[in-house]
């Protein structure tokens, strides 16, 4: 692992380098494929800007906080980046204990009997011990053209809507695609 700790300004106070060195070094035991890490530290007008960035091979973790305190800065960013390393490992980790096709289906009557938990903090939902249903939505499917589902999908602000193919009159999904446009799932019923 590589850990490059640099000023804009030219200048890394040596009490910085002894208070992040270790620390940085932590995040090994969160990210097993831990490359690089880059610290680059800036000051203008009294507030000190930290920038964190942890890189794996297919993944880049990114934190900037500044504040008055070059070492609180420092901090800030640090814990949010251990947060997303923290994060990824646990979602790492739980993805390879069960897979999907043997979780067992809820029946919607059965969650109607159960309440839904609700976390007390951010930290309490993160360290939960699988996939959760944190909360369950229900919509009348009506049918219509997929140009329309994806214009109803557009107005609601999500990347997906579910609905009812006027011509098929089979449920279908209409997607945001990350390269742009539209994706449609069209179920194949026998």
């Amino acid at each position: 692992m590589r850990i490059d700790v640099r000023g804009k300004n030219g200048n890394v106070p040596q009490y910085l380098l002894d208070h992040a060195e270790p620390r940085l070094e932590s995040l090994a035991q969160y990210l097993d494929r831990l490359q690089a890490v880059r610290v680059v530290l800036d000051e203008k007008r009294g507030m000190h800007t930290v920038e964190i960035t942890v890189e794996e091979p297919r993944h880049v973790f990114r934190s900037e906080k500044a504040s008055s305190d070059v070492l609180e800065a420092f901090d800030d960013a640090y814990r949010a980046v251990e947060k997303q390393a923290r994060r990824h490992k646990r979602r790492r980790r739980d993805h390879t204990k069960q897979s999907v096709r043997e979780l067992e289906p809820v029946l919607p009557d059965e969650l109607a009997d159960e309440p839904t938990p609700e976390p007390a903090d951010d930290e309490e939902a993160e360290e939960g011990d699988g996939p959760g249903i944190i909360r369950v939505k229900s919509h009348a499917l009506k049918p219509m053209a997929p140009e329309e589902a994806a214009m109803q999908m557009e107005m609601v602000g999500h990347d997906f809507y579910v609905f009812t193919d006027a011509r098929t009159e089979n449920v279908a999904v209409v997607y945001r695609r990350k390269s742009g446009g539209y994706g449609l799932i069209e179920p194949n019923v026998e």
